[in-house]
């Protein structure tokens, strides 16, 4: 069922000052390339304010009202946290999760599950489990011995924790990420690759979100940690032994190869690869596709491999757009070089 609101309302809701006809009627949010007269949109850089002012919406976000824009206006503090209150008013309705645990899922009777949890068809929950209030595991799930989850923690489809894997409270685990799979160690001998065991755990910490087909392997010893309020992107993998800070941001692909540590705060930039046990300080953002082979210090802007100071990093990647031209002109000079060595060479 979709939702509606006046937009006096709506400026009520999300704390701001409304310029305007508060009685227009809004019915959902959109990009301002797709917003109609029933929809609000948002402004929150001002070099798109032409394109505000000649767009579809109904009324805008602001930081602050506009008098070029002819258009109501609701003015906040913050456009990024006014979008996502409005967003969350016209998100989608679904049908409401009920407690309890559907009659095709297997539970050992060992495990212990709150009673305001709910837990999804096909799913397997494994001896000595706990399971806390207001959790929701999606169908198809499996957890693992041992393992735990905090309140209101959710499991998407089809997620795997392993043995001895500890969910904090508010965590997410989009669909098909797999939690405590066995780390990738080898030792060479006896002319093969012997798997070294790892009997350690993962710990997630409280308020992570983890994205689709994710995979934080088990520590060898110890735990494998993932700190609060880390947010990993889709297709990241954690290796055994990783010891993640709070407040991470890892975007898609990235790969952080075992025993490796981030700081609080650490921002990743998609496919970036960090080394085994290197280190990275507090706050070191590092650009897309980055090799981390040395430890960084704190609060740094990084790109490339090794990784060198941002700034320093685009001077060189745009001095090699000139090399082709360079590389002729270094031949045209060797070549002239070489007449006026062989006129010298002849006048002797």
């Amino acid at each position: 069922m979709s939702k509606s609101i006046k937009l006096a309302q709506l400026a009520e809701l999300l704390k701001g000052t409304l310029a305007g006809d508060g009685e227009i009627v809004i019915t959902g949010v959109r990009s301002l390339d797709e917003a109609r007269a029933d929809e609000v949109s948002f402004l929150s850089d001002e070099k798109h304010a032409a394109k505000a002012a000649g767009c579809g919406a109904g009324a805008l976000i602001v930081k602050a009202h506009a008098a070029s824009i002819a258009k109501p206006q609701i003015a906040v503090s913050n456009v990024d946290a006014g979008l996502i209150a409005a967003m969350k008013f016209f998100a989608p309705v679904l049908a409401e999760v009920k407690a309890g645990v559907h009659a095709m899922a297997v539970v050992d009777r060992s495990a212990k599950i709150d009673a305001s949890a709910s837990v999804g068809a096909y799913t397997v929950i494994g001896p000595n489990v706990q399971i806390g209030a207001g959790v929701v595991i999606g169908a198809l799930c499996h957890v693992g011995e041992n393992s735990s989850i905090g309140p209101q923690s959710r499991l998407d489809a089809n997620v795997t924790v392993y043995h001895n894997c500890r969910i904090g409270a508010g965590v997410i685990i989009q669909a098909g990420s797999v939690i405590g799979s066995t780390g990738f160690g080898y030792s060479w001998f006896e002319g093969k690759h012997n798997l070294i065991p790892h009997n350690g755990g993962v710990v997630i910490e409280d308020n992570v979100e983890i994205g689709a087909c994710c995979c934080v392997d088990r520590a060898k010893f110890g735990d494998t940690v993932v700190g609060a309020g880390s947010k990993l992107d889709n297709f990241v993998q954690v290796a055994h032994n990783v010891i993640m800070g709070k407040s991470c941001l890892i975007v898609a692909q990235v790969g952080l190869a075992g025993s490796s540590v981030l700081g609080n705060g650490v921002v990743l930039g998609g496919q970036v690869g960090v080394a085994d046990h290197v280190k990275i300080g507090d706050g070191t953002m590092v650009g897309a596709k980055a090799g981390v082979v040395v430890d960084l210090g704190e609060g740094l802007k990084v790109a490339g491999t090794p990784p060198i100071d941002v700034r320093e990093a685009i001077r060189i990647a745009m001095a090699t757009q000139k090399l082709p031209e360079m590389v002729k002109q270094l031949k045209d000079l060797n070549q002239r070089l070489a007449k006026l060595e062989a006129a010298k060479d002849n006048r002797e």
